[in-house]
């Protein structure tokens, strides 16, 4: 893990929408996520500093909505970062992010510290 990042980052490939109230949604493809963000592709018609809802549906009538602010959008691709979430969406998150992750355990120890600036 980056030293600055504050949690660990797994590959996925899940399509995600990024809403903004009064706008069409718009999908993306992430390219990975974690407990406090994802990096998707592509990022048409997202630009830095936005805030909306991303989703990501599983199966059945399952998803993950996080309210969210985008932190980067470039060529690269976008930069979301999460803000709180309820409980339901980040236990859908953490087992999404340990089944794709090397160490499942090291998933859950993250969960020790704050991801969350408290200031």
């Amino acid at each position: 893990m980056d030293d600055n990042r504050r949690r660990s980052r797994v590959s996925t490939h899940f399509t995600a929408k990024f809403r903004q109230p009064g706008r069409a949604p718009v999908a993306l493809l992430t390219e990975n996520i974690s407990l406090k963000g994802l990096l998707a592709r592509p990022n048409a018609g997202i630009e830095s500093g936005q805030t909306g809802m991303v989703r990501i549906d599983l199966s059945g009538a399952a998803a993950i909505e996080i309210e969210c602010r985008v932190i980067r959008s470039e060529g690269s691709g976008v930069a979301i970062d999460f803000m709180p979430m309820d409980e339901e969406s980040f236990l859908h998150l953490r087992n999404l992010v340990r089944f794709n992750a090397p160490d499942a355990d090291r998933i859950d120890s993250e969960l020790k510290t704050p991801a969350f600036d408290t200031d």
